[in-house]
């Protein structure tokens, strides 16, 4: 269920970054065409208003008609063949010492430059103009002087517009603002119209639209007032620009529709093709997406009449686009590969680069997410290029971070979750730098499409409330913000499946009156699932079919392969298990093709499910499968957050027991043993996050070769026949029968160095039963099953617990008899010859110390060793020689009843460690302050044994909550436990306060501690399940050292002999002092 939701949020997060786009990147697309002339000098709508000619005020000369040769062809867009003849202007000038007209030379190469995209160099030659400009007029007559002025206002005004080009609007506004003031005293009304219109288009580019129109609005004016037909075109275009971002469609609309006018009069072709454009983008807004292409198939005709390649590249991406929003994704990318072309062929490094970017979506959209992913690198690469440098152009970084947006969802798609939430949040730091809110908006927005699929619809309100509140400053932006929230209110995980469906309704009929089909069939999927959570059924399936017929007729086939398994999910729920089968069959190979292996996980998972009853031996096959991809996907998932992890793990812990129950009625006991190991490495993944796999782990469970066959047959068909399914099973099943059963039960290699005398005894908790695994060595693994809800096997291990910590009653043997007959009686017999339990308990029964476990006569200690294993496939039991013993023991200390860095002291403490060094002379002990965490960690290093009778507290929720402190009051935490320098330790003991225990949960708690500490190199460590007295803890720890040092038994060995000297003492005999301690890993 949540893989769907996900794929449709997938889908429709992508509304959000077209209608954001539109509202702040297309318009100013089309705005910037017409502001060529500012930013390059390049496809003038007005008619290109050249740098001032002041040398036509005084006699022509050679030079003067070089000059004007130079103004022609920059007039024509020619800016190389321009800038040649303003060189040979400057070079005649400077050999006839005019000074006036070497700075127009030099003012006049600036703008060539500027027209050649080479901003930098542009800016040497306008500031020596500038340098010759302020210096003559100086020294200059009155007439002379203005001449100088006027060309300092031009100069100061291409100064401005280099600025512009470069993107530093911060260098360019004080420059522009002094021009003005010279245009206005030197009387100039035109070009003071055009500075007043330059200006405000720096307050367009920052977004500022209300300031920009107290610029553009004068300008219009005073190019009325000048009869400049081409400037009122030119301002009439960017008032509509402003507006349409301020949300005033209509008052935009009339705007353009007078600018396209004005220019075709003019004949200006370009000046229409970018007004035809503006309309497009405003009407986009609207969703009028056939009217749209129309309008710029148009513009593309006038574009391509112009003869202009850099424009016609643009052009063709706008026509894509608009193919690409009525889902015509042929005709799109056939649009973007003519563009391709020609930003190749003019070397046009940014235009490829956002070309590349815009195929990869329109790939992504088609369900290619392996092209896609190809061609966003492609693109990304380019712009890391672009933007590598510290003077990086802003669009440029802007350009980036929409292509790792882009990146991340596709991501997303292909399960790689770390990838995405890293990948947005390197766009979202980027579009932080730039100040951009709304790219914001969308990077946290697909961040919320990550979490959902984790698991964590709780993520998706944090992010919510971070959503910057200047996104709601326009009108057209603060829509999308409302349909955002709309969005994610129609997730089945709101409260409220009312309040979902009107969402989703009201965004259903947006997208059918905008001829969106993509969005319709993603909403038509949402609807879906809030039908099943309604528990309509029939309206559900009914959607789900819409939204498949949808995806077929658009080609989306990674729509097509959601809806089909929504379709599947939707009959489960109706109990047609033929239909869910097929359309779960029928999703695979889409899954397959995008790179989903979540989906296909679920998918091959759900498989079994639905056949787990008739057809066991083949729904084994699917689960198999199942399990193997996940652990595949598992393994990325180590770098999320343990909160991620956790919420992921529960959503296909089910497949594992399931596939563990199916194998033991099947008598493969072996193999349910290796998939409940599995389990149990993945919780403590889970838990601490930091569990590293191993060869044993990465194999995954073994298909046998007919599974393999008959699986994949089955899961690649698009349907399947009943027939086929028995035939199948018979297969597999024909062939098992065929496998010896010591092959069957094949042990592994590893799990062979299981010393004599040691068994492994596994328990797995399921709803109606408990199923016991017991495995002795060169012996087949044994299966016993014990008929017991679940609920009664909790009830039972509360009220063991609760007899256990009342030492003055013996209430405590009824509950521990009753756990012994469940989980010892079974298998009594085959313990004849055992000496130590290997015990892997599962779930709630981490918290039953089965030492304590009682037959009637005696405790389970008095007869067996116990060790609480981690997971046989973490554990090495191959024996080692003893080694002397080399001690530290370190005591909290503290007085009685007082505090000590809050908590209270342990004056006991101080005796019990005194106890050791006494008993082992070869024993270092620090007490109280002089216990700190650096003296520790010294000692460590050369110590087998190390005890630490200070405060530890190992708690079931989060790991970050559970430490240890040392005598002077440093802290470990249990995260960090696996730094400490522990490679020579076979022993870490925690004797005092409560270790291993919080709330009743799954207990996973108390193998996090022992995990950790093997990770730091330890052998085994012993700890205690709650706070045992002083007395009794000073009672069974002398007694356990007292047998240490004898040196003829194990770890474990030396436990059972002091706990049961503890029980025939006479005032420790209840097990409340001696059972709380358990031994953890490998104690042999």
């Amino acid at each position: 269920m949540q893989k769907r939701i996900v794929g449709d949020l997938l889908s429709l997060s992508n509304v959000l970054v077209v209608i954001l786009a539109l509202s702040e990147v297309s318009i100013q697309l089309s705005f910037s065409y017409a502001l060529k002339d500012i930013t390059t000098g390049k496809i003038a709508i007005e008619s290109i208003e050249r740098p001032i000619n002041i040398s036509s005020e005084t006699t022509s000369t050679s030079s003067d008609l070089l000059l004007q040769k130079a103004e022609r062809f920059f007039d024509l867009g020619n800016f190389q063949e321009s800038l040649k003849y303003y060189q040979q202007a400057l070079k005649n000038y400077r050999s006839q010492g005019d000074r006036l007209g070497e700075s127009i030379a030099l003012t006049g190469m600036g703008s060539a430059l500027i027209g050649l995209r080479q901003e930098t160099q542009a800016l040497e030659n306008l500031q020596k103009a500038l340098e010759i400009q302020q210096s003559q007029q100086i020294r200059s007559t009155p007439a002379d002087r203005m001449l100088y002025l006027k060309a300092e206002g031009e100069t100061r005004y291409q100064l401005g517009k280099a600025y512009i080009g470069l993107e530093e609007y911060a260098n360019a506004l004080p420059l522009l603002e002094k021009s003005l003031a010279i245009r206005k005293e030197v009387g100039d009304r035109y070009r003071e119209g055009k500075t007043l219109a330059t200006i405000g288009v720096i307050f367009f580019k920052k977004f500022d639209f209300p300031k920009s129109l107290k610029y553009f609005e004068p300008a219009l004016v005073l190019s009325r007032a000048a009869g400049n037909r081409a400037a009122e075109a030119q301002n009439l275009f960017y008032l509509a620009s402003a507006y349409g971002l301020l949300g005033q469609k209509d008052k935009s609309l009339a705007l353009t529709r007078q600018s396209a006018i004005a220019y075709q009069q003019l004949g200006n072709l370009l000046g229409e093709a970018s007004a035809l454009n503006l309309e497009a983008n405003i009407l986009t807004l609207s969703l009028q997406y056939t009217k749209v292409l129309q309008l710029n198939l148009k513009a593309l005709e006038l574009v391509r009449k112009s003869g202009d390649r850099p424009r016609e590249a643009e052009q063709l991406n706008a026509v894509a686009e608009s193919y690409r929003n009525l889902t015509e994704f042929p005709k799109a990318i056939e649009f973007y590969l003519q563009a391709a072309k020609i930003y190749q062929e003019i070397g046009d490094r940014p235009g490829e680069g956002r070309n590349l970017k815009n195929i990869a979506e329109v790939r992504l959209a088609q369900g290619q997410t392996r092209e896609a992913l190809v061609v966003y690198e492609k693109a990304k690469d380019i712009y890391q290029t672009l933007t590598s440098t510290a003077n990086a152009k802003p669009s440029d970084l802007n350009t980036l971070a929409s292509i790792l947006v882009g990146q991340g969802s596709l991501y997303t798609s292909l399960s790689q979750y770390p990838k995405a939430l890293n990948t947005l949040q390197e766009a979202r730091a980027i579009y932080q730098s730039l100040g951009d809110v709304s790219g914001e908006g969308v990077a946290l927005m697909f961040t919320g499409t990550v979490y959902l699929q984790l698991g964590q619809p709780e993520k998706v309100l944090e992010l919510l409330k971070k959503l910057p509140k200047s996104l709601t400053s326009s009108p057209q932006i603060q829509k999308m913000e409302q349909y955002l929230i709309a969005l994610f209110n129609a997730n089945p995980s709101s409260k409220d499946p009312q309040a979902q469906l009107k969402s989703v309704l009201s965004l259903l009929e947006f997208f059918k009156q905008s001829g969106n089909r993509a969005y319709e069939a993603s909403m038509l999927s949402q609807l879906g699932s809030i039908y099943s959570q309604l528990n309509q059924p029939s309206q559900a399936i009914a959607s789900y079919q819409q939204a498949l017929d949808i995806y077929r007729a658009i080609g989306d086939r990674a729509g097509i392969g959601s809806a089909l398994y929504s379709l599947g999910l939707a009959y489960s729920l109706s109990d047609r298990n033929d239909k869910a089968f097929q359309a779960f069959q029928a999703s695979i190979p889409y899954a397959r093709e995008v790179g989903d292996r979540n989906r296909e996980s679920q998918l091959v998972g759900n498989l079994g499910l639905l056949i787990r009853r008739q057809y066991p031996e083949l729904a084994i096959a699917f689960y198999k499968q199942s399990v193997n991809l996940t652990e595949s996907i598992r393994k990325e998932l180590r770098v999320l957050a343990i909160e991620q992890q956790k919420s992921y793990q529960q959503t296909v812990a089910a497949n594992y027991r399931t596939l563990a129950d199916l194998l033991l009625q099947k008598g493969r006991v072996m193999e349910a043993l290796q998939v409940l190991d599995l389990l149990k490495v993945q919780e403590l993944q889970d838990y601490l996050q930091n569990v590293k796999g191993n060869e044993r782990t990465s194999q995954g469970i073994y298909i046998f070769p007919e599974e393999s066959l008959q699986a994949k047959t089955i899961s690649t068909q698009s349907s399947t026949s009943l027939q086929t399914l028995i035939d199948g099973n018979q297969k597999i099943a024909q062939q098992l029968s065929q496998i010896p059963e010591k092959e069957l039960n094949r042990v592994p290699e590893y799990l062979q160095k299981l010393p004599q005398g040691h068994v492994l005894l596994y328990p797995l908790i399921l709803g109606d039963r408990l199923e016991l695994i017991l495995f002795i060595p060169n012996k087949p693994p044994i299966h016993r099953s014990v008929s017991l809800k679940e609920t009664d096997i909790t009830q039972l291990v509360v009220d063991f617990k609760v007899g256990l910590r009342d030492s003055d009653s013996l209430d405590v043997l009824e509950p521990a008899t009753k756990l012994y007959n469940i989980l010892i009686k079974p298998i009594e017999a085959d313990l004849a010859n055992t000496n130590t339990i290997l015990y892997a308990p599962d779930g709630l029964l981490r918290y039953v110390p089965i030492s304590a476990l009682y037959d009637g006569k005696q405790w389970l200690i008095e007869k067996y060793s116990v060790n609480n294993l981690i997971a046989y496939s973490l554990s090495d039991f191959t024996l080692k020689p003893p080694k002397p013993l080399r001690i530290f023991a370190g005591a909290f200390g503290g007085a009685q009843n007082t505090t000590k860095f809050g908590q209270v002291g342990l004056p006991a403490t101080v005796t019990e460690v005194q106890s050791i060094s006494e008993a082992l002379p070869n024993t270092t002990k620090l007490v109280a302050n002089d216990f700190s965490r650096k003296a520790t960690e010294t000692q460590m290093q050369n110590k087998n044994i190390v005890h630490l009778a200070t405060h530890a507290e190992f708690n079931s929720g989060k790991p970050e909550n559970s430490f240890l402190i040392f005598g002077n009051g440093d802290k470990v935490l249990l995260s960090e436990m696996k730094d400490l320098p522990m490679s020579n330790v076979d022993l870490i003991v925690l004797s005092a306060c409560q270790t291993g225990v919080g709330k009743l949960g799954n207990g996973i708690e108390i193998l996090g501690f022992g995990y950790q500490v093997q990770r730091a190199g330890a052998k085994a460590s012993i700890a205690s399940l709650w706070k045992v007295s002083d007395e009794g803890t000073q009672a069974l720890m002398q007694a356990f050292y007292n047998d240490v040092k004898l040196g003829d038994r194990s770890k474990a060995g030396s436990l059972k002999q002091a706990q049961i000297a503890t029980i025939r003492s006479k005032d420790f005999s209840h097990p409340f002092y001696w059972s709380a301690f358990i031994l953890i890993s490998n104690g042999l």
